[in-house]
Formats: C-alpha cells, structure tokens, sequence
C-alpha cells in the first residue's frame, strides 16, 4: 500500500509539471501567433484557471491552513474580471469602461489580496529564518531601486504622468520586489514546501514582469500595449495554479527544515549598501540637471532603514545567544548538562569564602563499568544522563551538581547542617533504586555517597572535596567487607587507613 501511495504522489506531481509545460507552451504559441482578440480571450480563459485550482487542490492535497489560499483565490476571481473586463473593450470593441475606476478597484484589491498571502506564507516561514529573509528583501528592494529611477520613472515623466500615480507605481514596485526577493529565500529553504513556493516564486516574478512591461509599453492617447503583458501574465496565472495542484501545497504555510542564517562581514556590507543606494539613486539625476527623485527617497528610506535596523538587531540578538551558549558549554558537561568541574571549583571556593556552612558530597556509580562492558558505551552514557537527571529532581533549587568525568560525581549544598547533608546522601541512594531503561534494556546501577561539612575560616575547598572522596570510599570499602570478609579497609598499594575527620557523621549501613 506504501508503494502504491508513492507511485500515485509520484504520478500527481508529474501530471501537474506536465500541465504546466503544455500550458505555458500554449500561451507561448497565442502570444506569438494570435490577435489580440484571441490574446485577451485566451488570458481571460487561463486567468481563471488559478481559483479552479486553488479550489481543487485545498480539497484533494488535504490543506489545512486554508487563509493564504483564500486570498489567492479572491485576487484570481478579482483579475478574472479584470481580464474579461478588457476582453470585451479590446477584443470585442465594446464600451464597458474598463479604463475607468473599475480597473483601479479591480487591480487595488487583487494586488492587495496577493500581497496579503504572500506575507502570511513570509510570516508562517519567517520564525524559523527572519534574518535570511530581511536580507532577501533587502536584496529585491536595492535591485529594483536603479530600475525604477533609470527606466521606469523617465519614461513616466515623458508621459506626464501625475506625481501621485508615480508614488502609487514605485510603492507597487518597491512591495513586489521586496516580497519577491523574500519568496525567493522561502523557496530555496522550504524543504518539503519548495516546489509550491518556486511556482508561487514564478507567478510572483511574472507578475512584476507583467507590471513592468505594463508601464513601458504605456503610450500617451492610445490602448496599445505590450504582448509581452499578456505573455507574462498568463504565465504567472499558470504558476499559481500549478503552486495549488502540487502535493507540496499542504506545506505551503507550514515551516519545515529551516536553517539559521548568520550574518557575516559580507553580508553586513550588503546591507549598507542597500542602505546607501536610495539615497545615492535618488540624488543621481540632480548631478546632470534633473530633479531629486523624493518619492524614491521618501517611501524607500520608509522600507529599507527600518529593515535594515530590523536585522541589526537580529544580528546582536544572534550574537547574544551565541555568548550565552558559548558561556553554558563553557561551564558545563556536555553529556549531562550539569556543572563541569572547574565551574564547580570555582562556585566552591566562593561558598567556602562566605563562611557559611558548606556540605560536600562526592558520588561514584556502582555497576558502571559492568554496564560499559556489556552493553556498550553507549549504554554508559544513558546511565550517566538518568543519574543526572535524577540529580535533578533529588536536589534543592540552590544545591549545585557537578560531573567531574567518567561516573564521578560532585554535589555541593550552602547554608545546611552535617546532620542535613546526610539525609540528602540518602536521598540520592535512594534515587538509583531503579534501573536505567535502554533499548528494551533494563540497566541496574547504584551509586556510593561520601559526605563532608565545612564552616568556618578553617575549611578549604581542596580539603572539603578530599574528604567527600574519602568518606566515599569508606563506604564503597564497607560495602565490599561486607560482602567479601577478606576486603582490606586500605586503599591499593598504601597500607594507609582513610582520613575521615572531616566527614559528616554517617549512621550505620
């Protein structure tokens, strides 16, 4: 049944390929060969295809997160009648105003329905990359920047074009591009959502286009324009329907496989020179007798200086963690998480220098090493990462845990008595009565406390965790006595009995 589900996933995204090659190529051959009654008929026709798609894909690609799709879906409705609109006036000769406010209204509200879906698939993605993506906006934004003054604004000006509509078209161009430059990211890192955010990316880039195109072919006193308009057009009303049809759509606004972007040196000199080219652009044509561009230097500075400070501050958070973590893997144990032993040390000392009462108990697995030669060091190394962990839940909130390497073990308690720090050696004793479970196996270990208390002037950190060690192996030496009657209470090769004079008192085994 698995086999057959993939080979039917597998057909569905190349039946949707194939659609949208023979589809494009369609438009190819009408942009190339057909009249302009033809053209407008066959743009209305295919403009409709995105929202029966959209339609279709939410139902059988199981879409959950729907909002995105439903604003593609009322601005392809929207440019359906756009589209029809200019099919009557253009190809069919008939005065239904298309030129008129209902074009404005129509385009208003479909560039607003797209760029409101583009910026919730930016904003579900963005929590796992916000700094690529400021990047990739910047990006977008800085490119089209000489675009606009060098092309597009001559060419309005020799239309006399109003001021008003030169900001309506640059603040359209300066979002497009901005939030093209931000689906690109989205697209190259979206992992399982890529390919319905590279067709998403291409219907957007054509659209951008489109518009331009639009603007250059624009003749004063005359309906002519661009084929290229229709072309680009049909192709970004393919792209969208195909972006819905794709099995990838279900993650469309659902982040997966981010990576973090760093911002290094290089990409710190882009953004100041997206930041330096408004200015500079806009002020160009003032050098050869013009005029400076203030739309571009006003509605630019508006989008580029705020996310430029956006990703500033992006960069020093990102640098503030980076210390933190660098500081925590400083002090800590890797495996276990608790305190390492120089941190330990040092946390000791200052305790000790306080004068306040000082407990110090020294722990050593039991069974650790019949486990390792068992089961392997892997199964070690969950043994030391449950003792931890019940290290964790056995402890007060101020008593410190340190590993001090292999399945040893420091503890240090402030403010307590002797009589205090033997009933937390218990406690931790008690903590290892169960084993560790491991891969369906139950690891049994226990674990030997020695104890020692210090206060006063006298005490010395050296002296307090030397006598932890020693109570401890008192201990372990009972243990063993115990169990075997010929066991030595000397350590190996000294002859020498254990000091214990700074042990806390301990109450028979």
């Amino acid at each position: 049944m698995g086999v057959g589900r993939q080979r039917c996933a597998s057909l569905h995204r190349s039946l949707v390929h194939a659609a949208f090659g023979v589809l494009v190529l369609v438009s190819v051959a009408t942009w190339a060969f057909g009249g302009l009654a033809l053209r407008l008929g066959v743009v209305t026709v295919i403009g409709a295809l995105p929202a029966a798609a959209i339609a279709v894909g939410m139902r059988i690609n199981r879409i959950v997160n729907r909002t995105a799709w439903y604003l593609l879906l009322a601005a392809s409705g929207l440019f359906t009648a756009f589209n029809y609109l200019w099919f009557v006036q253009l190809g069919l000769g008939r005065g239904v105003g298309a030129d008129g406010p209902a074009n404005l209204v129509l385009q208003f509200f479909a560039y607003g329905s797209i760029m409101l879906s583009a910026l919730q698939v930016i904003r579900k993605h963005g929590e796992g990359d916000r700094g690529g993506i400021i990047d990739a906006t910047l990006l977008g934004v800085g490119l089209i920047t000489p675009v606009w003054e060098f092309v597009l604004r001559p060419h309005l000006l020799d239309l006399d074009v109003p001021g008003s509509s030169q900001g309506i078209y640059l603040l359209k161009m300066l979002l497009l591009t901005g939030t093209l430059g931000a689906l690109l990211r989205i697209a190259r890192t979206a992992g399982t959502a890529r390919t319905s955010l590279i067709y998403f990316f291409i219907s957007m880039g054509a659209t951008v286009v489109s518009v331009v195109s639009s603007l250059l072919s624009t003749r004063p006193g005359s309906d002519y324009y661009s084929p290229l308009v229709d072309l680009f057009a049909m192709i970004g009303y393919l792209a969208l329907a195909a972006a819905a049809l794709h099995p990838s759509s279900t993650e469309f606004t659902q982040p997966a496989g981010w990576r973090r972007s760093r911002l290094r040196p290089v990409r710190l000199s882009h953004l100041g020179l997206v930041l330096a080219m408004v200015p500079v652009v806009g002020s160009v044509p003032e050098l050869f007798g013009g005029t400076t561009d203030t739309m571009l230097l006003t509605f630019g500075t508006l989008l580029v200086i705020p996310l430029v400070v956006s990703r500033i501050g992006l960069l020093m958070a990102e640098r503030t963690a980076d210390q933190e973590a660098l500081r925590y893997q400083a002090h800590h144990d890797e495996l276990t998480g608790l305190v390492n032993r120089r941190r330990f040390f040092a946390l000791l000392e200052e305790a000790v220098r306080s004068g306040a009462g000082v407990a110090v108990l020294y722990c050593d697995l039991d069974r650790f090493k019949a486990v390792n030669d068992e089961y392997g060091h892997e199964a070690g190394d969950e043994v030391l990462r449950v003792f931890a962990d019940r290290l964790r839940g056995t402890l007060r909130a101020e008593d410190i845990a340190a590993r001090i390497g292999g399945d040893e073990f420091l503890i240090m308690g402030t403010g307590t008595t002797a009589g205090d720090a033997d009933t937390l050696r218990r406690r931790i004793e008690d903590a290892t009565s169960a084993p560790a479970g491991w891969q369906g196996h139950e690891l049994p270990f226990g674990v030997t406390v020695g104890v020692a208390y210090g206060s006063g002037g006298d005490t010395s950190a050296d002296s307090l965790v030397s006598a932890a060690d020693a109570d401890m192996y008192r201990h372990k030496t009972a243990r063993r006595a115990s169990l075997d009657p010929a066991s030595s209470p000397h350590r190996p090769g000294t002859g020498v009995p254990v000091p214990v004079l700074a042990a806390a008192p301990v109450a028979p085994d």
